[in-house]
């Protein structure tokens, strides 16, 4: 009995405590709500004393504000233009590499391109000259066996009058040359000499050009309706500093065809251009070298009378069908009778 009543006051005395706990608590918190009330009460008077200086202050930060995001607006605007103009640039940039490149590539073909025909024209030349040396043995024999037709063909018997010429023995031209074509039964003057004249101050004009190559074509004239198409080597001179340009291959190439005036025309009319031509230069100073094709003898045989009648000393070129008139510093020279 003693024991439950214990327990029962404890029970009481602990209710007692938490109540006196939840008084306290109360007290505190309307306590805590009072100072804030206060505390709001002054700043609100404080507040309304300080409001027009408080909304100065307030409208002027607002417009402030205003005029900077004015600003950033404008500053977005600007960064979005530049961002697009970077965009177009950099698209333009773009092209131009790739237009650069085409270019770049185009342009190395075209070297490309350039070098193999300059190295096929240059192995053509060097062909022409080795069958210009070849044709220059069988003008010898060609002339040889002219010599000999002619020979027979004044030796033979006629029915009536036996006629004997004597032919002279052949020499080296040591004389300046008359050049003349004789081609399809037309005669047209060769100027051989101008175009070398032509040939020599082009290639003092472009020397400096020249000399950084080893070998270099090209074309000078026209003259009298001729062209010189060339082959120029370099090289230097031993034991000095030297370095020399010289011709290895020439051809006169004419201009159009047919060239020259027919052939008895040019014969029989004393002021025909051949004739006017002819009588410019002095009998005893020139040779008339003539470059004579297959399809024209006949007319040769008379053109070298008519000349030896005029005082002229002749030569004979025979070529052959379709080839051009070439030159060479390794060439022969011409043999006259």
């Amino acid at each position: 009995m003693n024991l439950r009543r214990r327990k029962s006051t404890e029970i009481e005395l602990g209710g007692q405590d938490s109540f006196l706990d939840l008084v306290s608590n109360i007290v505190g918190i309307l306590i805590i709500l009072v100072m804030v009330a206060g505390i709001r009460a002054q700043y609100s008077s404080a507040s309304i004393e300080n409001e027009p200086e408080i909304l100065a202050e307030l409208e002027e930060k607002y417009r402030e504000l205003q005029i900077k995001e004015k600003r950033a607006a404008t500053l977005r605007m600007d960064a979005e233009e530049l961002l697009i103009r970077s965009e177009i640039v950099a698209e333009q940039l773009s092209i131009q590499s790739m237009e650069y490149a085409a270019l770049f590539d185009l342009m190395t073909s075209l070297r490309a391109d350039i070098q193999i025909v300059a190295e096929a024209k240059s192995q053509t030349f060097k062909e022409k000259i080795e069958n210009q040396r070849r044709l220059s043995e069988l003008n010898a024999k060609l002339e040889q066996i002219e010599r000999t037709k002619t020979h027979l063909k004044q030796a033979r018997p006629q029915a009536t009058v036996l006629e004997n010429t004597p032919t002279p023995l052949s020499h080296q031209v040591k004389t300046k040359e008359i050049h003349v074509r004789l081609l399809g039964g037309r005669i047209a003057y060769v100027p051989i000499s101008e175009l070398i004249m032509l040939l020599e101050g082009h290639i003092s004009e472009e020397q400096h050009r020249y000399a950084r190559q080893r070998a270099s074509v090209g074309k000078v004239g026209p003259v009298d309706n001729f062209e010189l198409e060339f082959l120029l080597t370099t090289f230097d001179v031993p034991g000095s500093y030297e370095t020399r340009i010289m011709l290895q291959f020439g051809e006169v190439v004419p201009v159009f065809e047919p060239l020259g005036q027919p052939f008895r025309q040019a014969l029989a009319v004393s002021q025909s251009e051949f004739r006017r031509k002819l009588a410019t230069f002095q009998k005893d100073i020139y040779t008339v070298t003539v470059w004579v094709y297959p399809d024209s003898f006949e007319e040769y045989q008379e053109l070298k009378q008519f000349l030896q009648e005029q005082g002229y000393s002749v030569a004979a070129r025979p070529m052959v069908q379709g080839h051009p008139i070439g030159i060479s510093p390794h060439g022969s020279r011409s043999s006259t009778q």
